[in-house]
């Protein structure tokens, strides 16, 4: 809890330290906090057979003018898995002390070397040892030109001047009915060749800037992102800085 507080505060005074004394002295401005959370069947499984479990919990800090479009935005999440999954930098919960141990796996070797520790001694260093995916950096694995903490950058810069609203249709039509990320000119899909050609040839050449930047989904099964942007819309409330 005191790890969820304490990204809670170094996400919004990041976005009003970011935004500079003039333009709050001569703006009325709005600041937000949302959060979601989903529960994930996966990733995969480990050679044992035995389902891997996780879990995001989304915070999004937002500032927005009194059109509602977004000034500044910062998002990051908390990604948990059970203790058989496989990424290296993964935050893992070994279960409630005390319950029956869960297959634990050898991020190193990517196979299950036994049971998990569920002590509380050890339970206690693994939690306070957990990581967002924004500090996981380039080790959390998406993509080693982008990661996730640089394609969140993008989508963080390319909503600004938009409203809440904006992004929410932005996405309906920009990505994929099936995975929720973004249109690519050679999807394999059918369904998602027959939207992209639904596209303008402007829309698709914008869409071409979006792709060299970001390619994941802002809202799936690692995590709603744009629904806690939106939470965060809703639960503004107005500052000013004299």
């Amino acid at each position: 809890m005191k790890k969820m507080t304490f990204l809670k505060g170094v996400l919004l005074t990041s976005l009003i330290l970011g935004l500079g004394t003039t333009a709050l002295a001569e703006t009325k401005l709005y600041q937000g906090l949302g959060q979601t959370s989903n529960f994930r069947v996966g990733p995969g499984k480990d050679n044992k057979g035995t389902p891997v479990y996780s879990l995001n919990y989304v915070t999004a800090a937002g500032v927005f003018d009194g059109e509602g479009k977004i000034v500044n935005l910062r998002v990051d999440v908390m990604e948990i898995g059970t203790p058989n999954s496989k990424g290296k930098t993964m935050p893992r919960f070994s279960g409630w002390p005390g319950t029956s141990p869960y297959n634990y796996v050898d991020v190193e070797t990517g196979k299950v070397a036994g049971k998990a520790d569920n002590s509380v001694e050890f339970l206690t260093k693994e939690v306070e040892g957990w990581q967002t995916k924004r500090e996981r950096g380039n080790t959390y694995g998406m993509n080693p030109r982008m990661d996730w903490d640089k394609q969140m950058d993008f989508f963080e810069n390319y909503f600004r001047g938009k409203t809440v609203a904006e992004v929410e249709e932005w996405f309906a039509k920009n990505t994929s009915d099936i995975n929720g990320r973004v249109l690519k000119e050679k999807a394999t899909k059918e369904e998602d060749k027959a939207k992209y050609d639904k596209l303008s040839e402007q829309e698709k050449k914008d869409l071409a800037d979006v792709v060299a930047g970001a390619t994941m989904s802002i809202s799936d099964g690692h995590g709603d992102i744009l629904g806690a942007i939106k939470k965060a819309y809703n639960n503004r409330v107005e500052f000013t800085v004299k």
